[in-house]
């Protein structure tokens, strides 16, 4: 009787042990496709893209619990070089950028465009902003000749699009610094700062719309945004739209904002590689969409997603298991549009 519960009790135990043994092979595949790493280029500290980028790593690190997450500081242009090279997993990147690297017109890529990059999700959206006192009398850009102005550093996406802007009105840098006038070499909060004191007439920017720097800026002054000729936004769309379409910012977006200010605007997205797994990004995507509530409580512009929204405006190929996704749940995709 003793040998035959002894060797019920072996049987027993072997067998679970060969199912405690299956359970945790069924659970290691469960996450067999959890990368070892998932990092994330947002941008510099306490900017939009920085807080969106730190509620995305909170997502992921949910749905890839194996996975190490980590956010990187960068910035629209610095997250496409890096994402390129392999250094980023997934970036924070607006159109206009995404467009000019592809097609080698960012300054930072002549010789090596990127075109690996692929689309995820559209978040928010972005536009050519040229802020000055709702007291002003600059209502034009050839009213800012002779004026204090600042449109960011060389080389950064702001200042390219704001010469882009000069030379459809055949206009240069070196034309609005005449009669004392001067363009300042200032960072993005200097500019803000410098606008808030009244040592600045006016500050351009591609930035979100409303931005809440500008927005606590009107705690000093009431601010509004210059409307650009119809006709000179046809002409930069044709000649360095690239990622651009019109857009129409509208009455009330900042407190002396009293009448519609025309624009040109492009999509901040996020992206990844073209490397990336399609099962991943088919997770990240699908995280983000059943997690979405909880994702705009991140950042107030995170509510422009929805389902007209999320799938348009990247401009360039979205991945295939982003658009996996999209087909399953009915979101509209652009096809990409490229130069």
């Amino acid at each position: 009787m003793n040998r035959l519960l002894n060797r019920r009790c072996l049987l027993r135990a072997a067998t679970a042990a060969v199912l405690a043994t299956a359970s945790i092979s069924v659970a290691t595949a469960s996450f067999a496709e959890d990368p070892a790493f998932l990092n994330i280029g947002g941008g510099p500290s306490g900017g939009t893209f920085n807080v969106v980028a730190t509620g995305l790593g909170d997502l992921m690190r949910d749905e890839f619990p194996r996975s190490i997450v980590g956010v990187q500081p960068g910035g629209s242009g610095p997250n496409l070089l890096r994402v390129a090279a392999g250094d980023a997993d997934l970036g924070i990147t607006s159109a206009s950028n995404a467009t000019d690297a592809w097609a080698g017109r960012d300054p930072a890529t002549p010789d090596n465009p990127i075109k690996n990059v692929r689309g995820l999700m559209t978040f928010f959206p972005s536009a050519i902003q040229i802020w000055v006192d709702a007291s002003s009398d600059i209502y034009t850009i050839e009213d800012l000749v002779g004026r204090q102005i600042s449109a960011g550093q060389p080389g950064q996406t702001s200042w390219n699009a704001f010469n882009n802007l000069l030379d459809v009105h055949g206009m240069t840098i070196e034309d609005l610094q005449v009669d004392g006038g001067r363009v300042h070499h200032l960072s993005w909060s200097e500019s803000q700062n410098a606008l808030r004191d009244g040592q600045l007439d006016a500050v351009m920017w591609v930035a979100l719309y409303p931005h809440s720097t500008v927005l606590a800026t009107e705690t000093a002054r009431e601010i509004r945004v210059l409307s650009l000729d119809e006709e000179r936004v046809a002409e930069y769309l044709e000649r360095h739209g690239g990622g651009f379409e019109k857009v129409t910012l509208p009455v009330g977006l900042y407190q002396g904002q009293t009448e519609p200010a025309v624009s040109v605007g492009t999509s901040t997205f996020l992206f990844a590689s073209e490397d990336m797994a399609d099962e991943t990004a088919y997770r990240v995507t699908s995280a983000i969409w059943n997690n979405l509530e909880r994702f705009q409580r991140t950042h107030a512009l995170l509510d422009y997603i929805d389902t007209d929204t999320a799938g348009r405006g990247m401009f360039v190929p979205i991945h295939p298991g982003a658009a996996r996704f999209f087909e399953e749940q009915g979101i509209a995709m652009d096809a990409p549009v490229l130069n």
